[in-house]
């Protein structure tokens, strides 16, 4: 249903009404309608007056600007060619503002057709100037060839890599003969999209990969190209090859690594089963490596690595394979061998190949190797198996002497094993509450006093049962549960003295030992010092023995530590005198006032002179010193009397006690007593032990 618009109100309007109403007054007043008045007699007719006047102003001017709007309306339509809206003009009538506003309307419209139409055609120019410098600033190589495969388009950085000067060079060539050498005048197969790698060649014959595209091109009339773009891949090829090489390579000595050497082991275990030949796993490992890391320092160790693995590879064959396990361990595959005794000659050559010495930073280095050999298929037929085993023949000559080698054995695996195992179990021993402490009497020989005992630590495990501590403390030094284990005996030791000394008397030492590895420690004098004032004891009732050991690494630290611990009133004593180097320059350099000779010595000092002329040597020299000594291992009443004679301090031995838990050693502490008092109440001072 279609519904009238309101027509405007317009100026015309406005001066009819106001005739009008000019009209209506003039009758109104005419007839006497309104009261007869003095005043409005003399108004009414002014006002209509003024209102005629007014109107018939307005009328003129309106019928002025009426006239300009008409002009300008048809100004508007004649300059812009603008057709004519009959039905627009109709629905004005004679209302030129109407008019005027329509034509404004349509012009407006008109401009913006005119606007659109124009930027549509010059759309694709700038679209194709835009694409273009985009093309040319692409990182990317980009050219299109037709079906023929000739070049129709290339950017500049397609010319770039390719070697020519501008893109136009490569214009109307065929591209497959310029990036193929090898290639036929062939069209190129639009049917692969898929990224692929390739090589090109460049203008000056060299050739370079590349990962590459192709995308069909459609040139009109059934007439088919192709758009490829490409990039030089060589960074790409290099990096993955680098990263191949440091995943199956070690970093410092270029040789196989770990991975790469079990993987060589796993084919030459596949191939030695066809051919039925056997094969030589060479397991070596540099002895007291360590040693030069920790006083020469990484980077000379660094340089040791490198220098020892250049002599493995020469003294092996091009065909064998030298590998770094890691650390300071070296593998070697021997393949094709007909019988085991075929790796031997390569094993005394790699052995006598480091008793030359290497030259490190102007120093002259003497270093030798242990070696162990596992021979497939006779001990292991898995790559990991015979690692294992060459693992085990490898400690096993570590255990000999070290600086030759040993062939697998069954015996030395359960040795491993057991090795193993105790490294698993050694972890939370002392959570386990399996670690416990006991003493040995140390007797004065003089007057047959008990003036200390040595605290030893022992271990009863219940998958390992009792074991002895030449098996674990070696473990735990290096595993690094020493430490812990130290502080433990620290404590029951001082402990045990205190209840002693308020037991028994007051001149009553206890003997613990320190491994080389506490003295790493910066806080070890320390945390000494404060667990001696806890448990509110005195330096002088704490002797702490060294080994030979701590001394061989030469560290500062470790005097510093023993200076320290000497003013602080401690007694340090030298154990296993006799032993090893036993350097007396250690007697001079080192605060020691007790001085320990080794079993060994008194064991055989009624079976040999000499033992007997050491033992007696060595008493006198610690004396003019002023270093007390003490002789372990005593075991027979004769070898304490001959001590006596030879005025030797203290004995410790079985003959005196054996280690024994606390509450035993309180028992035979009583005894003692009693048997001393006997012997004073006697007058008898013929030393006799219980």
């Amino acid at each position: 249903m279609q519904t009238n618009k309101k027509q405007p109100i317009t100026l015309t309007h406005l001066s009819l009404a106001m005739l009008i109403a000019s009209l209506v007054t003039g009758i109104f007043w005419t007839l006497n309608l309104f009261q007869q008045q003095a005043t409005l007699e003399l108004i009414i007719p002014l006002f209509l007056a003024a209102n005629i006047v007014i109107a018939a102003g307005v009328w003129l001017r309106f019928r002025q600007q009426s006239s300009r709007v008409s002009q300008l309306s048809t100004h508007i339509a004649s300059s812009f060619l603008m057709p004519q809206n009959h039905k627009t003009e109709s629905e004005h009538g004679h209302d030129p503002l109407g008019k005027l506003e329509s034509k404004v309307q349509q012009l407006s419209q008109h401009l913006s057709n005119e606007l659109s139409r124009t930027s549509k055609l010059e759309q694709p120019q700038e679209n194709g100037q835009l694409l273009s410098a985009i093309l040319d600033s692409a990182a990317v190589a980009v050219y299109a060839v037709d079906s023929t495969g000739t070049c129709i388009y290339a950017n500049p950085q397609c010319a770039l890599l390719l070697g020519y000067s501008t893109p136009a060079d490569l214009l109307n060539i065929n591209m497959r003969q310029i990036i193929d050498k090898n290639a036929a005048q062939s069209c190129i197969d639009l049917t692969i999209q898929d990224i692929k790698e390739d090589t090109f060649w460049r203008a000056d014959g060299s050739s370079f990969p590349v990962e590459y595209k192709s995308q069909p091109l459609d040139l009109g009339e059934q007439h088919k190209g192709a758009v490829i773009s490409f990039y030089d891949n060589s960074e790409r090829l290099e990096a993955e090859a680098l990263i191949r090489h440091q995943a199956h390579y070690d970093t410092l000595t270029d040789l196989p690594n770990r991975f790469l050497a079990l993987k060589r082991l796993e084919q030459l275990v596949e191939a030695s089963e066809r051919n039925e030949q056997m094969i030589a796993v060479i397991f070596l490992d540099l002895d007291d490596f360590k040693k030069i890391n920790d006083s020469l320092g990484h980077e000379a160790g660094d340089q040791l690595l490198i220098t020892a693995s250049e002599r493995l590879l020469k003294a092996t064959r091009a065909e064998d394979t030298v590998g770094r396990l890691g650390g300071d361990e070296f593998i070697i595959l021997l393949d094709g061998l007909s019988s085991a005794n075929d790796a031997q000659p390569l094993a005394e050559n790699l052995i006598a190949g480091f008793r030359k010495p290497f030259y490190i930073d102007n120093r002259q280095l003497i270093l030798t190797a242990s070696i162990g050999i596992a021979i497939y298929p006779n001990d292991g037929k898995t790559p990991s198996e015979l690692l294992r085993n060459a693992d085990s023949a490898m400690y096993h000559t570590k255990s000999i002497g070290r600086n030759t080698y040993s062939y697998f054995t069954h015996a030395m695996n359960k040795e491993v094993s057991r090795r193993l195992a105790i490294e698993e179990q050694i972890h939370g021993a002392l959570d386990r509450n399996e670690l416990t402490v006991h003493y040995q009497i140390q007797l004065d020989i003089r007057d047959g006093t008990i003036m200390g005992a040595e605290a030893l630590l022992r271990w009863d495990n219940p998958t390992l049962g009792s074991v002895s501590p030449a098996e674990f403390i070696p473990i735990a030094e290096q595993t690094g549960v020493i430490e812990p284990m130290g502080d433990f005996i620290l404590q029951r030791s001082l402990e045990a003295a205190r209840i002693w000394q308020q037991t028994f008397n007051d001149n009553f030492r206890v003997a613990i030992n320190l491994s080389p590895r506490q003295f790493r420690n910066p806080n070890l004098v320390q945390s000494i010092k404060d667990k001696v004032a806890e448990l509110g004891m005195k330096p002088a009732d704490l002797e702490l023995e060294i080994t030979e050991g701590v001394l061989l690494s030469g560290h500062a630290y470790t005097l510093d530590a023993l200076m320290q611990l000497s003013k602080a009133g401690f007694c340090i004593s030298m154990d296993d005198f006799g032993t090893g180097y036993s350097s007396l320059s250690y007697l001079r350099t080192y605060p020691f006032k007790i001085l320990k000779i080794d079993r060994s010595f008194i064991n055989d000092m009624n079976k040999d002179d000499k033992s007997k002329e050491l033992i007696i040597a060595t008493i006198e020299m610690a004396h003019a010193l002023g270093i007390q000594v003490i002789a372990e291992g005593v075991e027979t009443q004769k070898q304490l009397d001959e001590l006596c004679f030879m005025m030797c301090d203290y004995a410790q031995g079985f003959l005196i006690s054996k280690p024994a838990a606390f509450d035993e050693l309180l028992i035979i502490g009583e005894k003692y007593q009693e048997l001393h008092q006997k012997l004073v109440q006697q007058n008898n001072h013929t030393l006799k032990v219980i």
